[in-house]
């Protein structure tokens, strides 16, 4: 199936009853996995059993997120794009383990000193990195103009606290 659909309701499970009579008829090429936009994992998961339960079967299904969806489209329509507008938290994770060793010795970052100095250094920095990025990763979602604000060197009062939050002030 090419094209983009869009239905409408108050009620998911007629969506996916919609969705489930959409599909159960094969596209032009059984190798071309169809693409269902998702705004978390647990939909994904949900959307799958619920097509599973009414075509018997729930194979070939590709759930990106939104931003995915549109960087994927971006890099078709520009194939000459490097690298992706936003972050994903895979690759915010290990850009934030190369950053956090440069700040833990700078003044403000004395609970994070001590934090990596107790035993495990490079697993407790893998750990906090990757629970960062998955933070800052819902920033981009939810947050964005905490974001914009932060990379003009802005810190208003919600970001003063998400940032407080974070450090688990």
């Amino acid at each position: 199936m090419s094209g983009l659909k869009i239905f409408t309701s108050n009620k998911l499970e007629i969506l996916a009853e919609q969705l489930a009579r959409l599909i159960k008829t094969p596209g032009p090429s059984a190798l071309s996995a169809e693409t269902i936009v998702i705004q978390s994992t647990g939909m994904a998961r949900w959307v799958s059993l619920a097509l599973a339960k009414h075509n018997g079967i729930c194979a070939n299904i590709r759930f990106p997120f939104p931003n995915t969806f549109l960087e994927e489209i971006a890099r078709q329509a520009m194939p000459e794009l490097e690298e992706p507008a936003t972050l994903g938290p895979d690759q915010m994770t290990f850009k934030l383990m190369k950053v956090i060793p440069q700040c833990s010795p700078k003044p403000g970052f004395e609970r994070l000193k001590a934090y990596l100095a107790e035993g495990a250094t490079h697993l407790k920095r893998l750990q906090l990195s990757s629970k960062l990025a998955d933070i800052y990763d819902q920033y981009q979602v939810f947050r964005p103009e905490m974001m914009l604000r932060w990379e003009k060197g802005e810190q208003g009062a919600s970001a003063t606290r998400s940032m407080a939050y974070a450090r688990g002030s």
